[in-house]
């Protein structure tokens, strides 16, 4: 087991409010490892998705299914992040996804109010809501450059049904908007480096990036195996090879990972 996982108290908080932040999950050496693949990998914004808020403004998407051997990787699987959810479920996981998200300066769209497992139980066949997100912050998270909104304690409410918005799917307003009459709208500001956990029914959202700076961000979500998608081939199931918690600063490129 890692020495650096979720103590007991904040797995609480999580259970009470539907969401926790590990400040300094990351040290500073690891995540300017992160800063420094990200911010210099092409590939992001050559397979990146290009989502549009309810105004037209774009946010950029990337995402993959299978954790590899290259450095996102050895934060997907490391078993500082992989245990810290198995401890929250309490049940052991697999990786579902995990998505590199681009919100650049003054042009960075909105996400929409919604639920994760507003989507992920129709599109996977997911029966249960036995899901955590974590979002990496690879640089600062402020309200001024978009930062993660989330309504605390709301994944209580249960699954809220989704609909078009935009090129995103969003939670129901006319639930959205009493939920807002009964629970804490907090603005997650982080540091490079922190790590928000979140359950797949906490309603949450961003807004515009308005500031010259960039928000960028990298969320891998785990699944409880018994979980598993209940319909063939409509969510591939990938093996998790954890790593120790060392492979982030170990790791080296390959002509494979280049």
């Amino acid at each position: 087991m890692s020495n650096l996982l979720l103590s007991t108290e904040q797995i609480a908080d999580f259970n009470r409010d539907g969401y926790v932040i590990a400040r300094g999950f990351y040290n500073e050496n690891e995540i300017q490892r992160l800063q420094d693949a990200a911010f210099n990998d092409d590939s992001l914004n050559a397979n990146a998705w290009h989502k549009k808020d309810a105004k037209g403004a774009v946010s950029k998407v990337c995402l993959w299914q299978k954790p590899g051997d290259d450095l996102y990787g050895m934060f997907s699987r490391g078993k500082r992040l992989v245990e810290s959810c198995e401890a929250i479920l309490g049940e052991p996981v697999y990786h579902t996804s995990t998505k590199i998200m681009m919100k650049e300066p003054f042009v960075g769209g909105a996400w929409e109010w919604h639920q994760d497992f507003g989507y992920w139980h129709r599109d996977n066949y997911q029966l249960y809501p036995l899901l955590v997100s974590c979002m990496v912050a690879i640089n600062k998270a402020t309200i001024e450059n978009g930062c993660l909104q989330v309504l605390k304690g709301s994944h209580h409410i249960g699954r809220i049904d989704h609909n078009k918005t935009g090129d995103q799917k969003g939670a129901d307003l006319e639930f959205v908007n009493e939920a807002m009459k009964h629970h804490e709208l907090i603005n997650v500001e982080l540091e490079p480096g922190d790590v928000l956990f979140f359950h797949c029914n906490l309603l949450h959202k961003s807004n515009q990036n308005q500031s010259a700076e960039p928000r960028w961000s990298m969320i891998s979500a785990y699944n409880a195996m018994r979980n598993v998608s209940f319909k063939e081939n409509e969510a591939v199931y990938h093996p998790l090879e954890k790593v120790e918690d060392s492979a982030i600063l170990e790791w080296a490129p390959t002509e494979e990972s280049v």
